[in-house]
């Protein structure tokens, strides 16, 4: 059975029905003296980096936690039609992560920062497109328990990401470094799965979220690209759990682009700069000649402007009209394991194995993009040994609906060391 927020422990649903409203309020409104409830009935508290608060179970966060991780990633680019802009190619590197739980700064949205960092050794370079260097990410979390188990809520984010542009390389003058820093707020906090786990248990993670970004692409000299493509921008984003979204992007050299996309996968995207703007709109699939089409209508403002129609071919995987939701992501415990897979060889060995599966699928209409994300996890209480996932994306033309590039991305990741 899925479990929203409310229902997420195994508690009676008497008992249950009001307390982690009172979790939600605690982690939304930020104050410190939520949550202090009788253990005896089952009350959410909320447990600071202490973990004084903690029952007859080994917390699932406590400040002072260390793990880390080596892992690897493979991502194939595949053009349906392949040019000299775009070729197929393959990045492949190596990674390894280290996870530090500290005690957020009374500033924080949270008890705990989930911080990690990551560095990575490239093994196959594609020649095109962003190779990574190096990457910092802090998660904020809060810690819930009761008498029955615990459960942790994810709040906000953020993250800091250098990567090396090997398509601005190639023009020379490099090499060119991309510097992405993005502040995440969920807002509506999201919970993970209750521990201890049982076989059967299910989530489904809310999707809204508010984030801001900033974007810059320069040598050491601080010199952009010469093509001047993506030297910088600043872009903020806000998304809803029905999976509409706004984004608004200003680049440095004046240009902008504004997304929009509606729940029911109709919606527009705006490309504008100092002499003119083109606004492609999506609208609900239809019946035509014994087919279904997607609408798209380009309107260009100039001094020469046109409206175009055009009929594109309808790629949404349900098959006529979206899929609903748009965006979806469920955890589920399949159960109990023996042992790992071949692929988690080398992962520390912990008791009571279980192996979580979460499935995610995007569907971008206005950007005409389907990924879906298959990950098994391999968790021991609450810590993750190994963790296998592959993403695929495939991106058609807006205009057409023809598949543009499939791009699949293996990650494998076990875990090395913890204390």
């Amino acid at each position: 059975m899925t479990k929203s927020l409310p229902q997420i422990s195994r508690a009676s649903a008497a008992i249950r029905s009001n307390k982690t409203l009172i979790a939600i309020a605690c982690v939304t409104l930020l104050l410190s003296a939520c949550g202090g409830g009788d253990l005896s009935v089952g009350v959410d508290v909320p447990i600071g980096p202490s973990g004084s608060s903690t029952p007859n179970v080994a917390p699932l966060l406590q400040a002072g936690m260390q793990r880390q991780f080596a892992g690897s990633v493979v991502r194939v680019v595949t053009y349906a039609v392949p040019d000299a802009t775009h070729i197929n190619n393959t990045l492949a590197y190596t990674f390894n992560q280290t996870q530090n739980v500290l005690q957020a700064p009374a500033s924080a949205p949270a008890n705990f920062d989930l911080n990690s960092t990551y560095t990575y050794t490239i093994t196959q370079d594609p020649g095109t497109g962003s190779v990574p260097i190096a990457q910092t990410v802090d998660d904020y979390r809060d810690l819930y328990l009761d008498k029955y188990g615990q459960y942790t809520v994810d709040v906000a984010q953020t993250s800091s990401v250098i990567a090396r542009d090997e398509t601005a390389n190639a023009l020379g003058g490099g090499p060119y470094q991309q510097t992405t820093q993005t502040s995440t707020n969920y807002t509506t906090p999201r919970a993970g799965l209750y521990f201890p786990l049982q076989s059967g248990d299910s989530i489904t993670l809310p999707q809204s979220y508010t984030q801001t970004l900033s974007f810059t692409n320069t040598n050491s000299a601080n010199v952009a690209p010469p093509n001047n493509v993506n030297q910088a921008y600043t872009r903020s984003r806000t998304e809803y759990d029905d999976s509409a979204f706004f984004y608004q992007q200003n680049n440095a050299n004046g240009s902008s682009v504004a997304v929009t996309q509606h729940s029911d996968g109709t919606g527009s995207i705006t490309s504008a700069n100092a002499t003119n703007s083109t606004t492609h709109t999506v609208g609900v699939p239809s019946l035509l000649n014994g087919g279904y089409i997607i609408p798209i209508t380009s309107a260009v403002t100039s001094s020469a402007s046109a409206i175009t129609n055009y009929a594109a071919f309808d790629w949404y995987p349900s098959g006529a009209l979206p899929n609903q939701p748009l965006v979806a992501e469920t955890q589920t415990v399949v159960g109990p394991v023996s042992s790992l897979p071949a692929q988690c060889s080398g992962a520390l060995l912990l008791p009571n194995v279980m192996q979580i599966n979460t499935v995610t699928t995007s569907l971008n209409t206005v950007q005409s993009s389907y990924s879906t994300t298959n990950t098994q996890s391999f968790n021991s209480n609450g810590t993750t040994l190994c963790s296998l996932s592959t993403q695929t994306t495939n991106s058609y033309s807006l205009e057409t609906g023809l598949l543009f590039s499939t791009t699949v991305t293996t990650t494998n990741s076990v875990l090395t060391a913890s204390n």
